[in-house]
């Protein structure tokens, strides 16, 4: 606010002077177009070279003084505007990178319209796509409703090169295309970049990502509570809630995995905050629980003859690896937390020697990208706590 305030002024003061000088040339032309009129017909007479001057006396005093009097004008003025020029310039440049990521931002939101709001939703909170499962030999498997993630976390998950990486590219297994040109999409580097600017104006603050987080945690506790106990109505089953949550996440809980499964499985913002919807076979397109699988399955038989989709199975491996066994490749629980909440990075080791690509997210947020005015724009996901409770889930899978 500040520095928008400064950069007002300066532009206030700008435009007071500009338009001093303005007048100022409009007087001037004025008595000179006045004067001039006055030698039409009587050149010879009035003509300057013809006219007899001021004598010495009147050049040394009367108008000395009065040329002396309008230097010390200007050189009051000159040195009063270069130190307020001087002093407003750091404002301005703000203003003008400020401006700039406007600019941007509203580019960005153009090409997202375009590009991208079909799936992922108005303003990013999420959507649906359809997508065409193929077996080995591209032949038809399934016409699915895939669960486009929302976006307003995605800062917090990706450093930007990495965003960048995935919109050039695509997601390879996904309905997630290539939008770049490197990737053979339309859009060019500079839409790229504006596409992520405009992300950036969207990123959920800490406490909403927490909220968001929560809100799944909620539903899924909702459904145990509700089933231990169908009698439970209004305020009763929030209470419930509140009460199985606070004792699950206690290590020493008998449902600590339960409320691990809880994160991994957490179906809010269409599963973006979630390890399921890359681990999971089909939980991006519905297999989200046994019951919910069976009826994909029965739906469309061709997903277990082609060996797409033969039944739930938490952590077996999507578009991302299999979690079972992860132990045998994180030796150290604090290991495996660690990659958790720093995802990977591109030829960077992790675990037992492996290289990393850059399509591991980080859920313990990020802080190492400042946007042009200055602004961090990562935040945690997910909480110390809640890496563990994944991380004890996973290496029991």
């Amino acid at each position: 606010m500040t520095t928008l305030l400064f950069a007002s002024t300066q532009r206030t003061v700008g435009w007071v002077l500009v338009s001093i000088v303005l007048v100022g040339m409009g007087v001037y032309l004025l008595f000179n177009f006045r004067i001039g009129k006055r030698e039409v017909g009587s050149e010879i007479e009035l003509a300057p070279n013809r006219v007899r001057h001021a004598d010495d006396d009147q050049l040394e005093t009367r108008l000395l003084d009065r040329n002396l009097a309008w230097s010390l004008v200007t050189l009051t003025v000159v040195s009063l505007v270069l130190p307020l020029y001087w002093l407003m310039e750091p404002a301005r440049q703000d203003n003008a990178a400020y401006g700039w990521v406007k600019r941007f931002e509203k580019r960005g939101a153009n090409n997202f319209e375009e590009a991208c709001v079909s799936c992922h939703g108005p303003g990013g909170v999420g959507g649906v796509a359809s997508y065409t499962l193929t077996d080995a030999d591209g032949g038809f498997v399934a016409q699915v409703e895939w669960k486009a993630p929302a976006l307003t976390t995605v800062l917090s998950r990706f450093d930007e090169s990495e965003v960048k990486h995935i919109l050039d590219y695509g997601r390879p297994g996904t309905p997630m295309p290539a939008w770049g040109l490197p990737g053979g999409g339309p859009l060019t580097s500079q839409q790229v970049h504006q596409l992520i600017v405009y992300l950036r104006s969207i990123q959920l603050s800490p406490d909403e990502a927490a909220v968001e987080v929560q809100s799944g945690l909620r539903a899924g506790a909702r459904a145990i509570v509700t089933t231990a106990d169908p009698t439970l109505t209004g305020d009763a089953v929030d209470a419930a809630i509140d009460a199985w949550l606070a004792q699950a996440a206690d290590p020493a809980s008998d449902d600590y995995l339960r409320y691990g499964e809880l994160l991994f499985n957490n179906p809010a913002a269409q599963g973006a905050n979630a390890c399921a919807r890359c681990h999971t076979p089909g939980f991006s397109y519905g297999a989200s629980g046994p019951e919910a699988t069976a009826q994909l399955m029965a739906e469309w038989p061709r997903l277990a003859e082609a060996g797409v989709l033969t039944g739930y199975r938490s952590g077996a491996g999507h578009v991302g690896p299999s979690l079972q066994g992860s132990e045998t490749h994180f030796p150290t629980v604090g290991g495996q937390e660690d990659f958790v909440r720093t995802g990977s990075e591109v030829g960077t080791g992790y675990g037992n020697a492996r290289s990393g690509t850059g399509a591991m997210p980080g859920f313990g947020g990020r802080t190492d990208d400042l946007d042009v005015i200055g602004t961090v724009v990562r935040s945690p996901i997910l909480t110390p706590e809640q890496i563990a409770a994944i991380v004890a889930y996973e290496r029991s899978l």
